[in-house]
């Protein structure tokens, strides 16, 4: 079977040359970070938890804006909102 890429790295770039591409938001991406590596790198232990992040969906489950919210608390209880969201 040909395949009409070579490497990984021949198609990543391939995928994002294309002009429509070029506009793409990145909320998804930060917000994992966030999520995922905020606790692993808080050396003085100060965090108690991390959310995952929580998607700007309408009851219905529907797509509502490209928002991002995590919500965070401090080992004292002291809860607090981050929110990731394309400014335009």
């Amino acid at each position: 079977m040909s395949h009409p890429f070579q490497n990984m790295d021949e198609i990543v770039n391939k995928f994002f040359a294309q002009p429509a591409f070029a506009k793409l938001a990145y909320c998804d991406y930060i917000a994992h970070l966030i999520s995922k590596e905020l606790k692993a790198i808080d050396s003085e232990k100060l965090l108690s938890s991390v959310s995952r992040p929580q998607y700007d969906v309408g009851e219905d489950g529907s797509f509502r804006s490209t928002k991002k919210t995590i919500e965070i608390e401090d080992r004292f209880g002291t809860k607090y909102r981050v929110t990731v969201e394309k400014v335009k």
